[in-house]
């Protein structure tokens, strides 16, 4: 029988066999593992159960928090446990005195806007994995909340018709691209219920007060505080959901 790595004397090899370099090269490929069924070893495949057209690459935006180091995941839950408690504090503060001047109701969602805007930062820049783009946005998102609570801070003694101007603007605007943010995060979320929840909650609290009159200041506090309540509760349980396996 003809040895298939047979050569001639002048180390060429005969019709049909193949050298030794394509020998080595053939027994390296049944050594290299194969990503889920990607002949070019694409780790990132999206797996035998992509479909029946052939390997998929996995999209980079499918990147979800139990991939996160342990440390950043109990500092994102603590930052959202920490935005939560202070919604629901803030909200129940001014459901507690209805009559609370529009001075008061300022300083509390002044303060509320600021501390969500440095959560915000924080989470974007610790949170790893996260697309270079999505990093920017949350931050700018966040940078833009924050100066608008400052801003009603320092403006909390205005007179009553131009700080509820104010109010309502910074208000509404920032409920809005909170709820934005989220629902375009929703899919990193691992329960995902609550934060479709939480984002249409925001952004239909920034279009009412967005677009309420004026005058409906002891609306406006009424619905503000009911709105951090809920916020609040669902901030805590993204808190305790953050970072957990996916139920399959």
């Amino acid at each position: 029988m003809t040895d298939p790595n047979m050569s001639d004397p002048q180390g060429r090899p005969e019709y049909g066999a193949y050298g030794q370099n394509q020998h080595d090269r053939n027994q390296g490929d049944a050594q290299t593992p194969h990503y889920f069924g990607d002949p070019y070893g694409n780790p990132y495949a999206g797996g035998p159960n992509q479909g029946q057209g052939g390997w998929q690459p996995m999209s980079p935006f499918r990147l979800v928090e139990e991939w996160l180091p342990q440390q950043a995941k109990n500092a994102i839950r603590g930052v959202y446990g920490v935005l939560g408690v202070v919604a629901i504090i803030l909200g129940l503060a001014l459901l507690i005195w209805p009559g609370a001047t529009l001075e008061v109701a300022a300083i509390a969602l002044g303060v509320y806007f600021v501390v969500s805007g440095v959560i915000r930062i924080v989470t974007a820049i610790v949170e790893l994995g996260l697309p270079g783009g999505w990093r920017v946005l949350d931050i700018l998102v966040g940078v833009l909340l924050a100066v608008g609570g400052v801003i009603v801070l320092k403006n909390a003694a205005l007179s009553g018709a131009t700080l509820a101007v104010l109010v309502t603007m910074v208000v509404g605007l920032g409920w809005m691209m909170e709820g934005v943010m989220a629902l375009v995060e929703s899919w990193r979320m691992p329960s995902s219920g609550w934060a479709v929840v939480y984002a249409l909650v925001s952004i239909v609290a920034g279009f009412v007060v967005l677009f309420s009159p004026v005058s409906s200041t002891a609306w406006l506090i009424l619905f503000g505080s009911c709105a951090l309540i809920v916020l609040g509760v669902v901030a805590i349980v993204r808190a305790f959901t953050f970072g957990k396996p996916r139920r399959k």
